[in-house]
């Protein structure tokens, strides 16, 4: 199988998306801030992410870790 990530540097990776899915949003963009249709990808994803996260329930023993971390830390007295 081929792998659908391929590595740029440390810091980038090409995500394989649709021909006409990449002209779709680069025509949806072309008023806008956005420079590319991969800033606008990266955009939707980190939104997207960003969103799941704040569904996920902290557990409380996860929580008391947080708050010893941040204690640690010099955060919480």
């Amino acid at each position: 199988m081929i792998s659908v990530f391929k590595e740029l540097d440390k810091e980038k990776t090409i995500i394989s998306i649709p021909a006409l899915l990449a002209e779709n949003v680069r025509n949806k963009i072309e008023k806008t801030d956005f420079v590319s249709v991969s800033d606008f990808t990266t955009y939707l994803l980190r939104q997207m992410l960003a969103e799941t996260v704040k569904k996920e329930k902290i557990t409380e023993k996860d929580e008391q870790k947080i708050k010893n971390r941040l204690k640690a830390l010099g955060y919480f007295e």
